[in-house]
């Protein structure tokens, strides 16, 4: 399960704005089983583009 703050990619697209590949911020665990997250997703530099609840099958976890 991941965490809040986790930082994550989109395994797939998930709105106009939000493609595979984009960048998010985990800000809330909304539901346990299945998980739900809602993620800030920014751009490259960092800005907003969307605020997304996401199924955890459809984030993947930064590693750094």
């Amino acid at each position: 399960m991941l965490k809040e703050y986790d930082v994550v990619i989109a395994s797939c697209d998930l709105s106009q704005s939000v493609k595979q590949g984009t960048r998010g911020t985990i800000v809330l665990i909304v539901h346990k089983e299945p998980n739900k997250y809602e993620v800030e997703f920014v751009d490259e530099n960092g800005d907003m583009l969307e605020l997304l609840t996401v199924d955890e099958r459809d984030l993947k976890l930064v590693e750094e």
